[in-house]
């Protein structure tokens, strides 16, 4: 057909000839200027369309409709013509009309060998797609049905262009195919070795699949679609790769009920944001294979299952591990969030962020050398990190010191560290019991999560070990009340414990533009109003003291500074880059311990807390504003106010 850039009308297209009779495209500079009028053309309703070239009448079109609303997957098109009310060719003239889809000639186009690498052999038979060009990163793909959108995503993703799909015989599709394979296609000779001897087609392309294709992994199945199980491989270890170089934590697999996308979202920073879509139909291969790589059961769809991925099995170069969650949701499906565990290094305690006050008091706790610190928090706020802070501190060839952990996210040298595999018993209570006897002076526990865990956690730090573990709570406080509410005896627990050290992770500010000015009086005012109500000390004259205290430590000519960062090309325009933590300490002293021993509500642990010097998340997170190392904004997100 000839090439329309613009179509003024349907009585004008009327006039045209059938695209059935018309000659349709055979040569790429018709086929650029095609797609390019076709990415212009406005849409409308197939029906209207149909309607206003007198095709179908208004009862008909009314009928298709009623059958349409009972099976939303039935084409209204596909209804019309097996009701006989229009043609094969009517609707062709009307998709051209409705999408402005190009017409190609699949027998006689000159197909690009580029074009020809971008995918698998399988994809291209299973949805019978050819491959016409490449242009200014569009995938142009003749299709029988350009309306099916489930095969436009999956050639999206395989060959990782945006696809323009253009119409063209299936019969004509499915030919073309076949000779190219046969390496009897002149036009695509580029995509196919010449000195093949294979008569296997499927084997011959394989030799030079595109660039979604990657070596044979062993975990693999072989099978009739091998081509696409390699690619779902390569997009599956493409993702992992992508979410390392964006210092994400964690991935989002998300697979909602019917047919729409696959949501990945990787968290970065302590936020979620998008990565891709895919299309529904992969979501069973996506997790069957996520599964299989983390040796668990692909049967297995009603329970959640938790595995364990050692990523440089599949990438050498990437040596982390990857803890793997799936969470069954509606219709069988299921979701999967993968966490990070990349092979970091434990930091020094000064280098923690904490206050200088705090850190000398939880210093003198750590060099105890008996009794019990915990780390309290959520997933996620950097509790492993601290405590091997902790004992890379403790760690002298003095010291043995045993670890018990599920996973191990990071190892040191002289400690001699336990994995924890619930499946075959082998628990945190268990560990710690063998551990007592194999006289060790530091003991760690990855987390108390039960009862007897936490009973053996005390046990140990009244028998003259030094215990250090996490614990899930939301504040220093808290986490007394969440351990006594468990069963612990309220005295030998009282005894044992030293310190509780809460944190959170924020998001702070670009190192590379941010930049300080001089706090107004309103934001200073609101900073000195957030801080006294997570305190004890209230009224005009405590807020005289905390602004003469602020001046003396953060003023600099005379003004309170505060951080500012526009964005730039290294944070993503956010203005944030990286985290920082902000720590809360209490301290175990006689008036806290009696606190303890009767049972006292967090409310009188915090206030002992706060008048034996205590800073609360949200003050902390205040100080750290002033040193314009992170905004308000962030702390309030991360922080609650008594």
């Amino acid at each position: 057909m000839q090439v329309v850039d613009k179509f003024i009308s349907p009585a004008s297209w009327l006039a045209t000839p059938s695209p059935i009779q018309s000659p349709s495209i055979r040569h790429r500079e018709a086929l650029i200027a095609a797609v390019e009028a076709q990415a212009r053309q406005p849409q409308r309703r197939l029906g209207e369309i149909l309607l206003d070239l007198g095709f179908i009448t208004p009862e008909d079109l009314d009928a298709a409709l009623a059958c349409q609303r009972q099976d939303r997957h039935q084409p209204l098109g596909e209804l019309l013509i097996r009701a006989g009310c229009l043609s094969r060719a009517q609707l062709d003239r009307a998709l051209q009309w409705k999408l402005g889809y190009a017409r190609v000639d699949a027998a006689q186009f000159p197909v690009e060998s580029a074009a020809v690498h971008q995918v698998a052999w399988s994809l291209l038979q299973r949805v019978n797609a050819l491959p016409l060009a490449l242009h200014q990163g569009q995938f142009i793909v003749a299709l029988p049905d350009p309306r099916r959108q489930e095969h436009v995503d999956e050639l999206s993703w395989a060959s990782g262009c945006w696809v323009r799909p253009v119409l063209a015989e299936a019969e004509a599709i499915a030919l073309r195919l076949k000779v190219i394979a046969s390496g009897q296609d002149d036009a695509a000779a580029g995509a196919l070795p010449a000195s093949s001897s294979s008569s296997d087609p499927s084997k011959r392309w394989r030799a030079t699949a595109g660039p979604q294709t990657v070596p044979h992994d062993p975990d693999e199945v072989d099978g009739p679609d091998g081509d696409k199980d390699n690619a779902l491989v390569q997009l599956i270890n493409t993702m992992i790769i992508d979410a390392i170089a964006q210092g994400a934590s964690d991935i989002h697999i998300e697979v909602p009920p019917a047919r729409q996308s696959v949501s990945i979202r990787f968290r970065c920073d302590g936020r979620l944001k998008p990565y891709r879509e895919l299309p529904h139909s992969l979501r069973s291969a996506l997790v069957a294979r996520i599964k299989i790589m983390g040796a668990m059961d692909i049967a297995e769809r009603r329970r959640p299952q938790d595995g364990k991925i050692d990523f440089a099995r599949h990438s050498p170069e990437h040596p982390l591990e990857l803890r793997v969650v799936t969470i069954p949701t509606v219709q069988g499906l299921e979701d999967v969030v993968l966490r990070l565990l990349t092979a970091a290094q434990p930091r020094p305690l000064d280098q923690l962020g904490i206050q200088p006050r705090a850190l000398a008091a939880f210093r003198s706790a750590v060099e105890r050398p008996h009794g019990l610190i915990l780390c309290a928090g959520p997933t996620g706020s950097g509790k492993t990190t601290t405590l091997h802070s902790v004992l890379a501190h403790l760690n002298t060839p003095e010291r043995k010191i045993w670890t018990a952990e599920d996973p191990i996210e990071i190892t040191q040298a002289g400690l001699r560290q336990v994995q924890i595999h619930p499946r075959i018993d082998w628990t945190f209570e268990k560990a710690l019991r063998s551990f007592l006897r194999a006289d060790p002076d530091v003991v760690m526990v990855g987390e108390i999560r039960d009862r007897e865990t936490a009973r053996m956690t005390v046990e140990a730090a009244l028998t003259g070990h030094l215990v250090v573990s996490t614990i899930h709570t939301n504040s220093a406080p808290e986490t007394v009340t969440r351990l006594l509410d468990m069963g612990l005896d309220a005295f030998q627990f009282g005894d044992s414990l030293l310190a509780v050290l809460g944190q959170r992770l924020v998001r702070r500010h670009c190192p590379h533009c941010v930049s300080k000015r001089p706090a107004t009086a309103s934001e200073v005012d609101e900073l000195i109003d957030d801080y006294l109500h997570a305190g004890l000390r209230q009224g005009p004259e405590a807020a005289a003291t905390l602004r003469s205290e602020w001046m003396r430590r953060h003023a600099q000519e005379g003004r309170l500074m505060i951080g500012q960062a526009p964005g730039c090309e290294h944070c993503g325009g956010t203005g944030m880059c990286g985290r920082i933590g902000l720590h809360e300490l209490l301290v175990v002293d006689r008036a806290v311990r009696r606190l303890i021993h009767r049972r006292e509500p967090v409310a009188a642990l915090q206030d002992c807390a706060l008048e034996q010097g205590m800073s609360t998340l949200r003050q902390d997170g205040i100080e750290k504003v002033l040193q314009g190392l992170t905004s308000l904004a962030e702390v309030r997100a991360n922080s609650n106010a008594p």
